[in-house]
């Protein structure tokens, strides 16, 4: 297992994990509770964290939080997945569904 990602906002985390989770990587949340003990307890100990079950898929998994992170301009044209076949709209710069990069 490895950690990813952490956040105070555990929306932020969420979203990571539903497009790593739709990538076919599982993952799960880690101090999703503590999240609402900010500000009675050390910063630290209450960041919500993402972590992947799957360290041999931990390349895909950052590729995925960078794309995320970083979003490119959209050049308005979609794109084919050249791996999978799957059709993404033009703001997506890696496949959602197996992590291919936009060509």
């Amino acid at each position: 297992m490895k950690l990813i990602f952490s956040s105070i906002d555990l929306v932020r985390v969420s979203e990571l994990k539903g497009i790593i989770e739709t990538a076919g990587i599982a993952c799960f949340l880690g101090n999703e509770a503590a999240t609402k003990l900010a500000g009675g307890v050390p910063l630290g100990e209450t960041l919500a964290e993402l972590w992947i079950e799957d360290d041999s898929r931990l390349d895909e998994a950052l590729q995925i939080k960078q794309d995320w992170e970083s979003p490119q301009a959209d050049n308005g044209t979609p794109w084919t997945c050249p791996k999978c076949g799957e059709k993404l709209e033009s703001q997506f710069t890696s496949c959602w569904k197996c992590g291919t990069k936009k060509p």
